[in-house]
């Protein structure tokens, strides 16, 4: 029992580097709620696919934490004597490494940059994540609100 444990702890800090810096244009922030934005209908002059990467430094922090993390429980379940300071070495290592791979590859979105042309004829780029679709000549709401822009049908 003591084992599962440790080890729902150690898949729990892992996937702590999973988590998501990037708004969706559907998912609002709670500072953004019960407040007034703006909106204004706008034009889609232009679609283009763009990869958003987190400057994040939280990754390195959680892989610091996972490798702890993964060095204790090593040397708590595997061995006795000086194999369990070998075992938790070992397993701290690769705790780590997995830790900074999960992280490197959540840490890059793919994105669109939309290029708009407003009602006043002022021409504008918004970039958001890529869960909605837009086409040139579609029309779209340009919304603005406490945490920027974003565009929705």
């Amino acid at each position: 029992m003591f084992k599962a444990l440790l080890s729902l702890l150690v898949i729990s800090i892992l996937s702590g580097c999973a988590s998501d810096d990037f708004g969706s244009p559907n998912t609002y922030q709670r500072y953004d709620v019960q407040r007034i934005g703006q909106m204004e209908q706008a034009t889609v002059i232009g679609v283009r696919s763009i990869t958003i990467e987190s400057n994040s430094d939280s990754s390195g922090l959680s892989s610091i934490v996972s490798s702890v993390a993964g060095a204790f429980l090593g040397s708590q379940i595997i061995g006795n004597g000086r194999g369990r300071y070998i075992s938790g070495a070992l397993s701290g290592s690769v705790t780590g490494v997995v830790a900074q791979r999960v992280g490197s590859m959540m840490a890059h979105h793919s994105g669109l940059e939309v290029f708009l042309r407003r009602a006043n004829g002022q021409t504008v780029v918004v970039t958001q994540v890529d869960d909605q679709q837009f086409v040139p000549g579609e029309r779209v709401f340009l919304i603005n609100s406490g945490s920027g822009y974003r565009i929705t049908h």
